[in-house]
């Protein structure tokens, strides 16, 4: 409502993830948006984020050959009683949380994820009807295997690899789809590549500032965040 309110209003829009809890919504915000020629970008703050740039650089490159597998998990353990979070109206649960940063990593490293199977859905239901943890096996391409957790009741690390015919890439240092300040490194094959500390969110909002200035940041397409909203709409729908 109020990202529609804004772009009617004239104003740009930089909103938090997920920009809807389905499809649908998205849908409708991205078509206000270029109906009222406003700049509207989803803030998955870890697309800004050099060693995910980095990340990006290289699969599309084929450093690391033809793509077979993608892995990735987040977890945390959750004392939370009274959070938007545990809401399934605002976009609640552990999926449409911290599981949205996981899908839409799939949409940026596979030209969009357009052929996608989802094989297994595992999940676990809290009082407030939202998912605690949830489980997904997906196939991309009919040929890429990925993997995804993502709890509000397990204390595990994150983790990003990808394996790839001729190599594998891992996050090292610094959490996966989190780190923010501090330095981190990326695993490739048996080198280490080093970033130093950096603020992903200022990073973002310098890039999305100089895309309305003069053309000249890179944002994330909505597009990327409308297929990130459809498989996650594949997931919930199983």
């Amino acid at each position: 409502e109020w990202v529609t309110k804004s772009l009617e209003a004239g104003k740009h829009v930089l909103c938090e993830k997920p920009l809807g809890v389905n499809a649908i919504e998205v849908q409708a915000m991205i078509d206000c948006a270029q109906r009222c020629n406003r700049l509207l970008v989803e803030a998955v703050w870890t697309r800004w984020h050099p060693r995910f740039r980095r990340i990006v650089e290289l699969v599309e490159s084929g450093a690391i050959g033809d793509i077979k597998s993608i892995e990735s998990q987040w977890g945390f353990k959750s004392e939370m009683t009274e959070n938007y979070r545990l809401d399934p109206l605002l976009g609640g649960g552990a999926l449409l949380d911290i599981g949205c940063y996981q899908v839409n990593m799939w949409v940026a490293l596979m030209n969009g994820a357009k052929d996608l199977t989802i094989n297994n859905v595992d999940r676990k239901i809290g009082p407030t009807k939202i998912d605690l943890t949830t489980e997904v096996k997906a196939m991309i391409n009919d040929k890429i295997s990925a993997q995804l957790m993502s709890s509000f009741e397990k204390d595990v690390p994150q983790i990003l690899k990808i394996e790839g015919s001729s190599g594998t890439i891992a996050t090292e240092a610094g959490e996966a789809f989190s780190t923010w300040r501090e330095p981190s490194s990326l695993r490739v094959n048996d080198h280490i590549e080093n970033f130093n500390e950096v603020d992903a969110f200022v990073e973002m909002i310098q890039q999305v500032g100089e895309q309305i200035a003069n053309s000249s940041g890179w944002v994330m397409p909505t597009s990327d965040s409308l297929r990130t909203a459809q498989i996650l709409d594949q997931i919930i729908a199983i």
